[in-house]
Parts: structure tokens; sequence; C-alpha cells
């Protein structure tokens, strides 16, 4: 199931936040930590998530549609999970909250290794979009949750090569064009992996 949330940024302020955090030499936090106040879970989040874009230079200027994937562990009760947070978002003003597809099923290529993701049916209270959550400053997203293993953000975050494609357009068209990776959260995303897996 598909969330969406809005946020009063302007189109200006996300591109250029957007266009900060794909900066090479930024620099921030490899892992945030911090306790659910609603439901007393431990969160453990990625420091930047992976971003990746689609341009639109058709419709528009730097117009691009993105999708962000911030990784996190979710520790309840002694019982840990591993996710993918995925938001749809888009500096395209389309006038509604649709800037993501019906079908929220992602396929990541990673070093010529296929990994399809499907969303959980509900998003859990722990996991609504935030800024703790890396939620972007986009006017309109959506966000999805994708259950994932250790082990499989440990390849994302190790993969040399790494990009994305809507399922459902690909398997319409095999020709379609993927999503790359704009924000580079590889450097992140393996120190996160690290750090869940350490005892």
């Amino acid at each position: 199931m598909a969330r969406v949330f809005t946020s009063t940024c302007r189109a200006a302020a996300l591109l250029l936040a957007v266009g900060a955090a794909g900066c090479a030499g930024s620099t921030g936090p490899l892992l945030n930590e911090y306790l659910d106040e609603h439901t007393g879970a431990h969160l453990a989040v990625v420091g930047r998530p992976l971003t990746f874009a689609l341009e639109r230079s058709t419709l528009a200027a730097n117009a691009r549609d993105y999708v962000s994937l911030a990784a996190a562990e979710v520790d309840r009760s002694g019982r840990a999970q591993t996710y993918l947070i995925g938001y749809f978002w888009s500096t395209i003003d389309r006038r509604s909250a649709a800037a993501a597809p019906a079908d929220l099923t992602v396929a990541l290529f990673a070093d010529g290794r296929w990994l399809r993701l499907a969303p959980e049916s509900r998003i859990p209270a722990d996991l609504a979009a935030s800024p703790q959550l890396l939620a972007p400053p986009a006017v309109a997203a959506v966000e999805a949750v994708y259950r994932v293993t250790a082990e499989q953000l440990r390849y994302l975050g190790e993969s040399r090569s790494l990009i994305l494609h809507i399922a459902a357009a690909a398997e319409d068209d095999p020709d379609a064009e993927p999503y790359k990776l704009w924000t580079d959260g590889r450097r992140e995303l393996k120190a996160f992996s690290r750090s869940i897996a350490a005892p």
C-alpha cells in the first residue's frame, strides 16, 4: 500500500536540495538511530538514501522523476527487520499527488543481478514518512516500504553499477529507459550494512 504525503517546500528549493545531496564532496552521518516515541521501536536509518532519476526534458528544463530508497532496520521488542523505504517524487508540476506509478514494484539491476522488490501491503506506523526517515523535500510524494534482507542491502552497497526500473513499465516495454543513480548513497549503505551486522 502506498502513502501520499505533502510538504510545503517549493520546487526551486527541492532542486537545490537534491543537487547538493548529489555532490561528491558532501558529507554527513553514515547512520542515524532513534526511538519511535509512538511505537517504542528502535530504528537505525542510513545516513543518505540512494536516489535515482529519470530525465523528463521533453516536458520542461531540469524536469525529472525520482525514486529514493532509504535503508532502515526496525527493532520491535527484540525482533529486527530490515527495509528499504521508497519515495516516488518529481520536479514536474502535475497538479496532483500522482508522482508515482500505480504499481510501486521496482527492479534494481546491480552488477548484472536483478533484485525485484514488491511493496508491503501496509506501511508500518514506525516507518511513516518523516525527515528522520529521509523523506524528500517534495511538494507531493508517494511512500512505499519494501522488506529486504541484510544481505541484499550489503550487495547493493557494494555494487559498482546500479540502475532502477519501475517493474511494470519494464515489463510493458523492455526498452523503457531506466532511472539512473543521481544521489550516490552506496558509501552510507555499506556502512549501514556493516553496522547492523555487528554483534
